[in-house]
């Protein structure tokens, strides 16, 4: 598998979203947590779309195009962005039937359809483009090789109750450099204070069984977390999941118990 081009198609579990007008580049920093001032044509930032209570309302690509910001970005994130839109230059577009999105996995990127627009994932390469390219991969398939890289998915590890920070995504999401945002106070306060009360992690489990999404995560007779995706690693060969644990947990080697079977902490995601 190291050595081959996998192909999984997004189109139906993303959006696209297309931004212009003379203020698209102010209403969009105000909007999300990282630095996309400093993108150039062709650049892009992966960022979280706040509440006021630091929360997330949704998460993606930011790419900088010539006269224009294209958003990957979860299903329902836009009419949370239009709602801000008051006196402001700004048009938001729903492009997603217009153009497909694909992840490539591997190491054939530049084998794409002509134009399209192509940037960096946790897992490999997103590809936004007009024209199809032909998947490899079930969705079965990719949460597999998902879970085993400790990849948060939205709606499933992350939703609107989660504070970004909880999920992993400080290091890859936020700037502390880029100014106000909405927030971003929350934001700031975890980074002043020194830590949230959860943490997403990936934990390898000693039984055969896999566990549901929901199950509880036990440790020292109490509950201390939940499970959030889980599959069976054909790497590892044992059940891998990815759940949330407080924060005293969430460190690597940590003793865990699910139903009664041992459950172990690999890595906290984001470090």
């Amino acid at each position: 598998m190291d050595c081959e081009t996998l192909i999984a198609d997004l189109s139906g579990t993303r959006n696209r979203l297309r931004v212009t007008g003379a203020d698209r580049v102010e209403f969009l920093h105000g909007q999300c947590t990282n630095g996309i001032k400093q993108l150039q044509p062709g650049q892009s930032c992966y960022a979280v779309f706040l509440n006021a209570k630091g929360k997330m309302r949704g998460e993606g690509q930011v790419i900088c195009l010539t006269d224009s910001f294209l958003l990957e970005v979860n299903p329902g994130l836009a009419p949370s962005l239009e709602k801000f839109i008051i006196t402001e230059d700004v048009t938001i577009e729903d492009v997603s039937a217009a153009m497909g999105e694909w992840l490539v996995i591997g190491n054939e990127v530049g084998k794409v359809p002509p134009k399209a627009v192509i940037f960096q994932q946790p897992l490999g390469w997103g590809v936004i483009s007009a024209s199809p390219m032909t998947g490899t991969i079930n969705a079965e398939a990719l949460e597999v090789l998902r879970i085993e890289a400790a990849v948060p998915k939205w709606g499933v590890d992350m939703d609107e109750s989660t504070i970004p920070n909880e999920a992993g995504l400080e290091a890859r999401a936020i700037s502390y450099d880029k100014g106000c945002y909405i927030g971003q106070e929350t934001i700031a306060r975890i980074k002043t204070y020194g830590h949230v009360n959860r943490r997403l992690v990936q934990m390898v489990f000693a039984g055969e069984r896999v566990p549901a999404r929901g199950d509880k995560i036990l440790a020292e007779g109490r509950e201390v977390g939940q499970v959030t995706g889980a599959v069976h690693s054909s790497r590892l060969g044992k059940p891998l999941a990815l759940g949330y644990v407080r924060r005293e947990f969430a460190t690597a080697g940590a003793k865990l118990n699910w139903n009664n079977e041992m459950a172990e902490v690999l890595k906290v995601c984001g470090e």
